[in-house]
């Protein structure tokens, strides 16, 4: 469920990041946005996936 939510949330940083380049918002704010949008999308539903999903639940 956390996996979906973080990218759910990388897909709204994602547009956040198109609507700042399209109403030429500063470049810092575009690529800031961009960047945290990367990190939502891919490196969080990886690190759910390896090391939360696929560790043994406790007994």
């Amino acid at each position: 469920m956390a996996g979906v939510v973080s990218i759910g949330i990388g897909f709204f940083l994602f547009m956040g990041s198109f609507l700042s380049y399209y109403y030429k918002k500063p470049q810092k704010l575009t690529w800031t946005l961009f960047g945290v949008a990367i990190m939502f999308l891919t490196v969080i539903p990886v690190f759910l996936a390896v090391f939360a999903a696929s560790t043994p639940p406790a007994p």
